[in-house]
């Protein structure tokens, strides 16, 4: 990389005292190392950062051509050319890697200016440089990494995107489209709030600003447009895109939730309508945890039995039988067939009114299958006082 501009800098030559203190006063001026080349491509100068870092005396520099220093090979494939510019009045800037002869390859930074005399002759340049290998080893392996990365995206199982600090799609892979309905092509410019459905745009926004300023953000769901215009749920992950230390973009990691949302809601429908069957039964329902403790009773059950519903919260299936042993009974032949049919048994009421009834029964099971509890119906045939 190369950049040349001509310069106006006015300076007086040194004389040779001056150059013994050039240390307090050019060296001052520049960042990193500095040397001062001669038109004969020679050190008149080195500063003390220059001569640390590259293991050397003043002496062993100052004096010394810069073939002799950098190498023939090196002084004539990259830096004579440079210098010659200079000495034409340019400031040169540029980058290279350098083959130092004994040593491995180093990535300078270096910069060079043109020292003009009285006359406006330029007699020197005032060359700074910098060894910035590292940085360069860690952007060619960032450059290599990131096809392999971008590989990894683009198939990955999770849908995933980078968005600019603006929120403008700039990565979504197979995923994404797969998804979505759109072609990769439609994401080019678009917008995260495209997609995103009005009613969550601005709680989308609020995450993703919080993101970009680099908070954690939990992940949050949204619903969202597909390109047949049907209405899909998303479960999203995101962080921030870093370049050195700087906020540059947003990474988003999705799950398509749609099924599992839809599934829900077809669930809470389900429930609502057993819980409206269940309240308007003509039959009393009841509901037992394992060990018979009333946990649901329906209307017809608070009306039959003259309890009501917090009374019941209290109550045990057991203390409606006239006989202790029935329930016991009701109980052992659920556990022993999986159900109970039209078992007739003594019930009592709250104001202990005697019930003739019929119980029919099933247990409510667990995940693994072992017995949780129990549900019933009670049938009431005739009272007795």
């Amino acid at each position: 990389m190369e950049d040349t501009e001509k310069s106006k800098q006015q300076l007086t030559e040194p004389t040779q005292e001056g150059r013994e203190g050039w240390d307090n006063s050019v060296a001052k001026t520049v960042i990193d190392t500095m040397t001062l080349v001669n038109r004969f491509y020679v050190y008149d100068f080195a500063s003390e950062a220059y001569c640390r870092d590259h293991g050397r005396s003043r002496k062993d520099i100052v004096g010394n051509s810069i073939a002799n220093i950098w190498g023939e090979a090196n002084f004539k494939k990259n830096i004579k050319k440079q210098l010659d510019h200079c000495f034409n009045g340019n400031v040169v800037r540029y980058e290279n890697w350098l083959a130092i002869p004994g040593q491995e390859d180093r990535y300078y930074r270096v910069s060079y200016s043109p020292y003009f005399n009285a006359t406006g002759q330029v007699t020197h340049a005032v060359v700074a440089s910098q060894d910035i290998t590292d940085i360069k080893k860690e952007e060619e392996s960032i450059e290599k990494s990131e096809p392999a990365f971008r590989t990894i995206l683009k198939n990955m199982h999770y849908g995933v995107f980078t968005f600019d600090t603006e929120g403008r799609f700039t990565f979504v892979n197979d995923v994404i489209v797969k998804r979505s309905g759109y072609p990769r092509e439609w994401y080019v410019g678009k917008n995260l709030f495209d997609v995103v459905r009005p009613q969550d745009r601005e709680s989308v926004r609020e995450h993703f600003k919080a993101t970009v300023r680099g908070e954690q953000v939990p992940p949050y769901e949204f619903t969202f447009q597909k390109a047949a215009d049907e209405i899909a749920w998303a479960h999203i992950s995101t962080t921030a895109i870093r370049e050195k230390g700087q906020i540059v973009g947003v990474l988003g990691i999705m799950l398509d939730i749609t099924k599992r949302v839809k599934y829900e809601q077809a669930l809470k429908e389900s429930e609502k309508n057993y819980r409206t069957l269940f309240e308007d039964s003509r039959d009393a329902i009841f509901i037992t945890d394992k060990e018979g403790r009333l946990t649901d009773v329906n209307n017809s059950f608070l009306k039959l039995f003259g309890y009501t519903r917090e009374e019941t919260k209290k109550l045990r299936a057991i203390d409606t039988y006239v006989d202790r042993k029935d329930c016991r009974m009701y109980v052992k032949t659920i556990e022993e067939q999986g159900f109970v049919e039209y078992l007739d048994v003594k019930l009592k009421k709250k104001d202990g009114t005697i019930m003739d009834c019929q119980v029919n029964g099933t247990p409510r099971r667990g995940p693994d299958g072992s017995i949780q509890g129990y549900q019933g119906i009670v049938r009431h045939e005739r009272e007795k006082k």
